[in-house]
């Protein structure tokens, strides 16, 4: 069961079995000289599950591997490692101990860089407790817009349990984790657990694309009427004058969107759809929710959660069909939400907990 420490082993004639509390579960299926499958199952099951693999293809492999780059870790091995695991806190005891399974691809024209790993990433995790199984599936970062998303199936082996550093480390962890903010979410209950959350709408510029419009249109005259000559235009004519002109630089300098933050916001404005029967909920929102971490932290005894408190992080839908959410914190399609901000850095593998994980234990 994919971000969890739920697994098990089919018997020769292809059967297995698993048990989970969840409602909606994604499954990752593999073996040896076969396509990874990957599938979502909503429990309790209606009938028996049946899934087929096919023959992996080693020949397209091959391909695919030869078009990275050899033997740049050194150039590009710091970058990849803090966008994946994290940098300072947890990330400082977290290591991936078979880096050289990652290759990279840098796109110069594109300015975006790729990597993929050969086979799963292992990661020691001594911050928490964990031997995580990680198959990496993407690892993009586009320099041109300062967009960076990864994916991947992960499988914690326990190797802390019981021990109080970890039990401590593990609750910061799950303090700030999306897997909080979604139970809680599905409990309703934001208020109760400390969280603000209001309602952020972002609307362009009209300042700065008026900006553009106007500097675009008087660059073509200049390069046009006065072959691209300054001095002879401001000369030659009164209706731009060059303190004028600087104001229109400095207005297209201005942010793209300005942010206009609304009031409070109760989890049932955004909780769409409840079927008790599977135990899942649909949430949906228009604009960005802006949501802040419990002021409480400032009390707490822990360094990492003290230094959260207040903290603002940016939660925004791509596909306007929603997200469902469950109990225990786990949402579907992960990729169709988007945060930025503080929580960023505590959404990376170093502060990853199985969801199976209980609070408190």
């Amino acid at each position: 069961m994919n971000n969890s420490s739920l697994g098990t082993s089919s018997n020769k004639d292809g059967q297995f079995t698993l048990n989970t509390s969840s409602n909606l579960v994604e499954l990752v299926i593999t073996n040896m000289g076969f396509e990874k499958k990957v599938l979502q199952v909503q429990l309790p099951l209606e009938q028996e599950l049946t899934v087929a693999l096919f023959e992996k293809s080693t020949a397209i492999e091959e391909v695919v591997v030869t078009n990275y780059l050899k033997d740049v870790w050194k150039e590009w091995g710091r970058f990849f490692t803090e966008n994946l695991i994290g940098i300072g806190d947890f990330a400082d005891d977290c290591k991936i101990t078979n880096h050289e399974v990652v290759k990279f691809r840098y796109d110069q024209k594109a300015k975006v860089l790729t990597a993929i790993a050969t086979e799963p990433l292992k990661i020691r995790n001594n911050a928490l407790g964990y031997d995580l199984v990680y198959d990496m599936g993407v690892f993009k970062m586009d320099f041109g817009t300062n967009m960076f998303y990864f994916e991947g199936y992960a499988f914690f082996k326990d190797i802390g349990k019981g021990k109080s550093k970890f039990k401590n480390n593990r609750n910061d962890a799950y303090q700030l984790s999306m897997n909080k903010f979604v139970t809680s979410t599905f409990n309703k209950s934001w208020e109760k657990d400390g969280y603000i959350v209001r309602k952020l709408v972002k609307k362009d510029n009209e300042v700065r694309l008026e900006a553009r419009a106007k500097y675009k249109d008087i660059l073509d005259s200049v390069q046009k009427k006065y072959n691209g000559n300054w001095k002879l235009f401001y000369a030659s004519q009164n209706e731009v004058s060059e303190d004028q002109l600087n104001t229109i630089r400095k207005q297209m300098g201005q942010p793209e969107q300005i942010s206009y933050l609304m009031g409070i916001m109760k989890p049932e404005e955004i909780i769409e759809v409840e079927d008790p029967e599977s135990n899942l909920k649909r949430i949906n929102y228009q604009d960005f929710l802006y949501v802040i971490f419990p002021a409480e932290f400032e009390k707490s005894r822990s360094k990492l959660l003290k230094k959260s408190a207040s903290q603002v992080s940016e939660l925004f839908l791509v596909d306007k069909e929603g997200i469902i959410i469950e109990k225990q914190g786990a949402y579907f399609p992960p990729a169709n939400w988007i945060l930025s901000g503080y929580a960023v850095g505590y959404s990376k593998l170093a502060y990853l907990l199985p969801l199976d994980y209980i609070p408190g234990e």
